[in-house]
This record gives C-alpha cells, sequence and structure tokens, in this order.
C-alpha cells in the first residue's frame, strides 16, 4: 500500500526548460549578448549541451555548484572569444533571478496534484538549488499541495546517490516499501529510486525507448499516473 510519493520538481511538475529558455532569452538581450552571437538560438545551441553534461557530473558529485554556476555561463562567451568573467557571473545572476518569476508547469501537473493530494503524503525531491526552488513552486502555485520539499543541498549530496533517497526516507518518517520516486530524469529519479529498491514512474513524455532496464511504470502524459496510483 503506497503512502508516500517523492517527486520530481523540475520538468516533471514545473516546466523549467520553458522558463528558463524565456529567462535566458530575456537576459540575452538585456546584455545585448547579440555582440557576440548571430541569435539566441546560436547562443542557448552552445550553451545547453554543455550545461546538460555539466549537470550530470555535478550529479556525480564531481564538481560544486559554484563551479558549475561559473563553467556554463562563461562557456559560450569563450566560444565567442569573450573571455570575461564579471559579465558571465551578471548573465548567471540575472538569468537565475528570472527562472523563479515564471509559473510555467507542465500540461496537467494542478490536475494530478489535485488528484493526488487527499490520497497521498506528497513531497518534493529534487537537484535543484535551493534558492530557486520553492520560490518557483510558489510562483507556480503548487507549493501548498507539498508536505516537505527535500533537496540535494540540503545534504550536499545528489540524485541518484542513494545517500539522498534514504535522507528523504528518513526526514518524512516514510517506508521504502509505502514510497514511490517520480520523475522525468531516468538516470538521477528513476535508476536513483531503483538503485534503494524503491518503486518508480518515469515520466518520459518525449518516448525515450532505449532504457538501461524496465522502471516500475512507464507514462508519457502525467495524468496517466492517474490510472497507476
Amino acid at each position: 500500500m503506497l503512502k508516500n510519493l517523492f517527486i520530481d520538481l523540475d520538468d516533471t511538475l514545473y516546466d523549467f526548460s520553458g522558463a528558463s529558455r524565456e529567462a535566458f532569452r530575456e537576459t540575452y538581450e538585456l546584455l545585448h549578448y547579440e555582440r557576440y552571437f548571430n541569435s539566441f538560438e546560436h547562443f542557448f545551441g552552445i550553451y545547453q549541451p554543455y550545461n546538460l553534461s555539466l549537470w550530470k557530473i555535478y550529479g556525480e558529485g564531481k564538481i560544486t555548484k559554484e563551479e558549475l554556476n561559473r563553467r556554463r555561463y562563461s562557456y559560450p562567451l569563450e566560444c565567442a572569444g569573450v573571455h570575461d568573467s564579471e559579465l558571465a557571473a551578471t548573465f548567471c545572476r540575472e538569468a537565475l533571478g528570472r527562472i523563479p518569476t515564471k509559473g510555467n508547469l507542465v500540461p496537467g501537473a494542478i490536475e494530478l496534484l489535485e488528484y493526488l493530494r487527499p490520497k497521498y503524503r506528497l513531497f518534493i525531491l529534487s537537484n535543484g538549488f535551493k534558492e530557486l526552488q520553492s520560490r518557483k513552486m510558489h510562483t507556480a502555485g503548487i507549493d501548498g499541495y507539498f508536505d516537505a520539499l527535500i533537496l540535494s543541498d540540503d545534504i550536499g549530496v545528489n540524485k541518484p546517490r542513494p545517500e539522498l533517497f534514504h535522507h528523504a526516507l528518513s526526514s518524512t518518517g516514510s517506508k521504502l516499501e509505502e514510497s514511490i520516486m517520480i520523475g522525468d530524469m531516468f538516470e538521477t529519479d528513476i535508476a536513483g529510486a531503483a538503485n534503494i529498491g524503491m518503486q518508480q514512474i518515469y515520466y518520459n513524455p518525449k518516448g525515450v525507448k532505449e532504457l538501461p532496464f524496465r522502471p516500475t511504470y512507464e507514462v508519457a502524459d502525467l495524468l496517466d499516473i492517474k490510472r497507476i496510483l
């Protein structure tokens, strides 16, 4: 009998991809990055693949949050031949300050939360930064649905490391056999939960086919979760 739902925030409930793209475009224009790039798409096409690669090694604990931010915002400028750490830091500060002002949610998020809230204890379990996650949830109007917000920043360990999942269970008084993880990132959310024996629901809107193993459940639409829980 499931009682506890641990849910990833970014791109599972909160449309982080859309919000960050909006915030980055605004910052690109504010700081006149057209001086260095052919277009916003040119800039973002350089930034995003490198950003994803850095998040992977950040999740493995190989770089700090500070190094993650320094490297990902400096890299596009360096590719354009611009070595300006102050400008990169300004872009970081402006972009991260704008993202939580966006109320973007993944389609079906509110309807799903309305369905789940009376039935289960709901917790956010996220690798996102402490200074951003609660603000994003408040702006999007979903903070009231959750019993607690558990972040990797709390203990300095990221998903998929088992320490964070065990911390999430112990800090919320949840039993492993009564808990399930819901998330869109297979490597962090699904594999991390599976590694400690927790059930998982893989939210897979992009239809990724080649998976290392079969998750407990898989859905392409958030509202399909209502047929499982």
